[in-house]
């Protein structure tokens, strides 16, 4: 945590959104950290949950998103968005080409959000398909939705 913060202190005009971790012992200490951090820097914001109706929303009006979730694979390319995948928690899993995988120290982070914002990759974003579906509903058998 203290590598992405790092990595994310150096953005300039960027609005940063933190959807926080479980509040267990080992996500009270990270709950700490990113408090102080938006405590420090009044372009970020911290949201204990946004529930899934906003947090969806939410996605629609960001750049990207950072982190480890599982979402950043399963729900963010549905919205046309890069995810930066930090770490080694989600291998092995389906992956869009719009997740930038990177290692978790600072110096990879801020390459993957260098990616991220390049005009190359954003331009990929606009044929990406989710390798988890495109969501909507699922019709059944009869039409009916």
């Amino acid at each position: 945590m203290a590598e992405l913060l790092a990595a994310l202190a150096t953005l300039e005009d960027t609005h940063l959104i933190f959807t926080m971790p479980n509040a267990d012992a080992d996500g009270r200490v990270l709950l700490e950290m990113v408090d102080r951090f938006v405590a420090d820097h009044p372009n970020a914001r911290a949201y204990t949950s946004l529930g899934q109706l906003r947090y969806l929303s939410c996605i629609r009006h960001v750049d990207g998103v950072v982190g480890n979730s599982s979402s950043g694979l399963a729900e963010v390319p549905s919205f046309r968005k890069g995810t930066i995948n930090i770490g080694d928690r989600q291998r092995g899993r389906l992956k869009a080409e719009s997740v930038i995988d990177c290692s978790p120290d600072r110096q990879s982070i801020a390459a993957a959000l260098q990616q991220l914002y390049s005009r190359a990759f954003q331009a990929t974003l606009k044929t990406i398909r989710n390798p988890y579906g495109e969501g909507g509903r699922v019709k059944d058998r009869a039409g009916a939705a």
